[in-house]
This record gives C-alpha cells, sequence and structure tokens, in this order.
C-alpha cells in the first residue's frame, strides 16, 4: 500500500467526529417536521368538519324555527279566517244578513240561465307515421352507389 491509499485508508476510516451526530440529528428533524405537517393537517381537517357540522346544526335549528313560526301564522290566519269570527267581525262593521226584500234581480236579456251542460269531446289520436325508417349503413351506401352509376350511363349515353 502506498502512502495515498493509506490516507485515504484512514481518512475514509476515521470520519470526523460529529458526522454521524449531523446526520441523525438531520433525519430526526425531517422526521419531527413531518409529524408536526401531518398532525397539522389532520387537525385542520377536523377542524373544517367540526366546523361544518356546527353550521349544519345551525341551518338545523334555524329551519326548524321557521317551520314552527309558519305553523303558528297558519293557526293565526285559520283562526282569523273562521266563520264565528267572520260574522262577529261583519256585524262590528254593521252588516248584517240579507233578507228577501234586500236582494234584488236583474234581468238581463239573451242570458239563457239553463245552458246545455259542455261535454268533452274526444280528440282524434294522431295518425300513426307512415313510414318508418328502416334503413342500414350498408343499404344507403347501395342506393348512393346505384345513383352514381346510373348518373355516370347517363352521362355515357348522351355523349
Amino acid at each position: 500500500m502506498g502512502s495515498d491509499e493509506r490516507q485515504s485508508w484512514i481518512q475514509h476510516t476515521f470520519q470526523p467526529p460529529g458526522r454521524d451526530q449531523r446526520q441523525l440529528v438531520a433525519t430526526l428533524s425531517l422526521i419531527v417536521i413531518v409529524v408536526i405537517l401531518i398532525g397539522a393537517l389532520y387537525l385542520i381537517q377536523t377542524t373544517t368538519t367540526t366546523t361544518t357540522a356546527r353550521q349544519l346544526q345551525e341551518m338545523s335549528n334555524y329551519r326548524a324555527r321557521l317551520e314552527r313560526e309558519n305553523e303558528r301564522l297558519r293557526a293565526e290566519i285559520a283562526q282569523l279566517e273562521s266563520l264565528p269570527r267572520l260574522m262577529t267581525r261583519a256585524a262590528e262593521l254593521g252588516f248584517r244578513p240579507a233578507n228577501d226584500d234586500d236582494i234584488d234581480y236583474i234581468v238581463v236579456e239573451g242570458y239563457r240561465y239553463n245552458r246545455p251542460q259542455a261535454t268533452p269531446t274526444p280528440t282524434p289520436l294522431p295518425a300513426p307515421p307512415t313510414q318508418v325508417y328502416d334503413e342500414t349503413l350498408s343499404g344507403w351506401f347501395a342506393k348512393q352507389w346505384d345513383a352514381l352509376r346510373r348518373q355516370f350511363d347517363e352521362w355515357q349515353n348522351e355523349g
């Protein structure tokens, strides 16, 4: 072994102190960074899911409140439109039930009171199509070829 080879072997065998430690620290740092990133992504996803679930719950509660309010308003409208309430309100405004003397009939010339009942007339069904499309691609090509040959024959006979 020459002196250059021996020096190379010694440098290769005895690495400077701390090189393994630096590699270990770099590897551990990389692992810690990856774990932190995965944890942060998981935390972001969990937060987003929780926020969305909370918003859905709030919207569902709001919808339920609106439905209850609509039902309450429908009940109030039905109560206000009830016949006894309307009769009481009409009496308060001075209205009263009509007597036979209060009703005036108007005679209109040309008006027929007993009109015949309108009867529906059946409409005829549309006629089925007379031509049914059943042509194939090969049939179409054959027709086109025959037409081309006929034109060519006519052109030949003219000349």
